[in-house]
């Protein structure tokens, strides 16, 4: 009897400390888990201490576009660059930029003087306080200067075109091509005959006060023009019938 009552309070005892085990385990609120990862203070820019400062201290912002002030109007110092300037302005049609480099006179002059069939001009050379540029066909664009604004505002007072013409009478022709040549025209010298007899006659004296001597000589498929110069220079031009158009010298001898 005695074995029997020990067993029973032992048994009594087992199940108790299996229910209070239970209880302490399964009642208990279990701890969130260590956090490894950045916190979201860090992830918008705050260091891990949550100091409000860059994760990164080297890092720092770019200022903003409305930070920056748009740089005003240049003005070139030099003829040769101002003068490049308001002839880019006019071949872009940008007006607000030739009232920044003319003055009024020369603004009206650029807003209705006809524009070249080639709108690639180069500057030529300073005469005085003329710039001259030519573009491929011998058109040729003078720009006045008041040389004491440069690098300043509105230094253009003046401008004017002297177009490539294309008479249809075969004496004039001829008589334009020797102008070009005397002032040193090349691109017009080209326009009126060709590249290569430019490249041969365009190094060369250009024929003063050139007279046609004789009248000129059809010969069915086109004209002999001949004259010569006070110089004693004399040239026969081989001419297109026909003419009013480019390249209508074919020869000169």
């Amino acid at each position: 009897m005695k074995r029997l009552f020990g067993a029973l309070i032992v048994a009594i005892l087992t199940v108790g400390s299996v229910a209070a085990c239970g209880k302490k385990d399964g009642g208990a609120t279990p701890e969130a888990a260590a956090s490894t990862g950045p916190t979201d203070s860090a992830a918008f820019g705050e260091g891990p201490g949550g100091s409000g400062q860059p994760a990164n201290p080297s890092a720092t912002a770019e200022p903003s576009s409305a930070d920056k002030s748009p740089a005003g109007p240049t003005y070139p110092g030099d003829a040769k660059g101002y003068c490049q300037a308001v002839v880019s302005a006019w071949t872009r049609n940008d007006s607000g930029r030739i009232k920044q480099l003319a003055a009024g006179g020369a603004v009206s002059n650029f807003q209705y003087i006809e524009k070249g069939a080639d709108a690639n001009w180069k500057y030529v050379k300073k005469d005085g306080s003329d710039c001259v540029l030519r573009n491929d066909h011998g058109d040729q664009l003078q720009v006045t200067l008041d040389e004491h604004n440069l690098g300043k505002p509105q230094a253009v007072t003046d401008v004017v075109i002297e177009k490539t013409e294309y008479p249809s009478d075969p004496s004039s022709y001829v008589n334009n091509f020797i102008n070009a040549w005397y002032n040193g025209n090349t691109q017009r010298m080209a326009t009126y005959s060709s590249n290569s007899i430019a490249g041969s006659y365009g190094g060369k004296k250009a024929p003063p006060n050139w007279t046609e001597s004789q009248p000129k000589e059809d010969k069915g498929d086109y004209w002999l023009v001949r004259g010569s110069s006070n110089a004693g220079d004399s040239y026969t031009f081989k001419v297109k019938k026909s003419l009013g158009k480019a390249n209508g010298i074919l020869g000169i001898s």
